[in-house]
């Protein structure tokens, strides 16, 4: 009877989440979406006008990320590092626990639990592609 209970946890336990399949693979902003390269946007900031954003995605899974606290701290902050990609293929995690839905032309940056955060400022959650026509505006402490 142990051994019965024991199976019946394990396969409640086991349907919490199914896993992805080999068509969600197939078609997985990872497999799809040519997510290489430059992504910018200013994120809400409780504390200060907006954080400047700027995140390199490079391939195989590297990522180097630019931040400017707007208006009260003129000394931006550069990092780099490497992401993982979630199992379904669509959202990666980076080394430093920043965590992005990838989309054809930007980023979502989700909150800690993989969800998408809500509310009136919840589209300023985004950093857009750059593309060749697109110039950042990166601000530094001499402009």
């Amino acid at each position: 009877m142990k051994n019965v209970s024991f199976i019946v946890i394990l396969l409640l336990l086991g349907c919490g989440q199914p896993a992805p399949s080999a068509e969600d693979i197939a078609t997985s902003s990872r497999n799809t979406l040519q997510w290489q390269g430059v992504y910018h946007g200013v994120f809400p900031c409780p504390s200060c006008d907006g954080m400047d954003t700027t995140i390199e995605l490079t391939s195989p899974n590297h990522y180097i990320i630019h931040t400017v606290r707007l208006g009260s701290d003129p000394h931006p902050y550069s990092g780099s590092g490497t992401f993982k990609w979630d199992k379904t293929g669509n959202i990666i995690i980076l080394d430093r626990g920043h965590i992005y839905q990838v989309y054809p032309e930007h980023l979502y940056l989700l909150d800690v639990q993989f969800n998408r955060i809500t509310g009136p400022d919840a589209e300023r959650y985004r950093v857009d592609k750059v593309t060749n026509q697109t110039k950042v505006n990166t601000h530094s402490p001499s402009q």
